[in-house]
């Protein structure tokens, strides 16, 4: 293996760098990307593709249609830029490897994920500079120690509005020369079947899955009355209004979590504050809470009992797992909600939950399998919403109540009266 010799030409210090997309599918206001191109003199873009989180399927999951459509999109950006993109298949470890034999690399830049398998991914055996570029607010602005972290959101978010967020834009510097990478074996991807997104992400068929894709929406939404209503809608099941949808952009980094912050405010200044678009601010809150949350406690989000809050031991089953991967439980309102899933790639808020809730209480199954079974199918996949959520539900997080058990019945009652969800997604079935 070639080692990281820094080189010089003429005096001038060579660094021939690469850039590797994680879950931030955008050029600009991208922290990792701004720091490569600052110390780069010539550069590659690579992305990879991990089956230990990335399982490609494409038999009608919509999830790796979504991912691999952003895929080729994210090629022609780079290309419209003089760029490459070149896609592995692989573990991260095996893929440096193998450009390493043939090439001289001198570092790598790349997002900082603080998740258990991400993380696993760093030891690559080359210099790397994971760069933290996933929250509203910058760790070293937390009115606190990360290991202080209030293991209540309430305390959190009282603490956070009580200090003003910094937000930084920055343009983008000049891309450098690229980089050939010689002796690397490349994945093809595979050519994507014709298909639609449906359901309360039908939107997407209207917008390229790209960073363009996700400013336009984004600026669509904001040029509405909708924000100045979201709190009123937001526990709706199903539609275009009922939500912002800005998760199906955040999830793989088109846009990030500051760009939408200006533009709230930005929206605010023009037609003012109200509890509505507060409670947008408090939804992204709750965003950096959950990633805040996985650098203070890591792999303890992911362990059966976990934080240990919750005493009660819960001998979890597996037997009607098969029940909800075939949408054949006891409740029609239910199955409406796995074949939404299934068939769209999303869920409202309110259905995710009540989904949830039946898997780890009615179900009796564990409510990791019950997280697998979302990062399987969701469209707006993020590893820290996803994964705090869950173990918020189960009881065995941060939250002192100690979990959440929904009355399906009562929820079927308020929020799908007149059989109209359970109606849609149970029909063809």
């Amino acid at each position: 293996m070639m080692s990281n010799i820094v080189q010089k030409d003429a005096g001038i210090i060579v660094m021939h760098n690469i850039f590797w997309f994680r879950n931030n599918f955008r050029l600009s206001a991208n922290e990792p990307l701004l720091q490569c191109l600052k110390n780069s003199t010539s550069l590659s873009f690579i992305h990879i593709i991990n089956p230990k989180i990335n399982e490609l399927n494409l038999e009608g999951n919509k999830k790796n249609l979504f991912y691999l459509r952003a895929l080729i999109e994210l090629e022609k950006k780079l290309q419209k830029k003089g760029h490459k993109l070149y896609i592995f298949h692989g573990e991260p470890k095996e893929v440096f490897a193998q450009i390493m034999m043939g090439n001289k690399i001198n570092e790598v830049y790349a997002e900082k994920i603080y998740a258990p398998y991400e993380l696993e991914e760093e030891n690559i055996g080359i210099h790397t500079n994971f760069i933290w570029d996933s929250t509203l607010i910058n760790e070293s602005d937390l009115p606190f120690a990360i290991n202080e972290l209030p293991d209540t959101f309430t305390t959190f978010r009282k603490q956070i509005e009580n200090n003003k967020i910094r937000v930084f834009s920055e343009d983008t510097p000049k891309f450098p020369s690229k980089t050939n990478l010689k002796e690397v074996k490349e994945f093809k991807l595979p050519l994507l079947p014709e298909f639609m997104f449906t359901g309360s992400v039908e939107f997407l068929n209207d917008y390229p899955i790209s960073e363009e894709g996700a400013n336009r929406y984004v600026d669509d939404y904001f040029s509405t009355q909708k924000p100045s209503t979201y709190k009123s809608t937001r526990n709706e099941l199903s539609g275009m209004n009922f939500s912002t949808k800005f998760s199906v952009w955040l999830s793989l980094g088109f846009i990030s979590v500051k760009q939408v912050f200006n533009k709230l405010k930005e929206y605010e200044s023009l037609n003012g504050e109200n509890e509505s678009t507060y409670w947008i601010f408090f939804e992204l809150l709750w965003r950096d809470y959950f990633r805040f949350l996985h650098i203070k406690y890591n792999k303890q989000l992911y362990l059966k009992n976990g934080l240990e809050r919750n005493l009660q031991r819960i001998n979890y089953s597996n037997e009607n797992i098969p029940l909800i991967n075939s949408a054949n439980t006891n409740s029609t309102f239910i199955n409406a909600a796995i074949n939404e899933l299934k068939k769209s790639g999303f869920l409202s808020n309110r259905m995710r939950q009540i989904l949830a809730s039946f898997i780890v209480n009615e179900m009796n199954i564990d409510w990791r399998w019950g997280a697998d079974f979302f990062q399987k199918f969701l469209i707006d996949f993020d590893i820290y919403s996803n994964q705090g959520n869950w173990i918020y539900i189960a009881g065995f997080g941060t939250d002192p109540r100690g979990g959440r058990k929904f009355n399906i019945v009562k929820q079927k009652k308020m929020y799908d009266p007149n059989n109209q969800y359970e109606n849609k997604w149970n029909e063809n079935t």
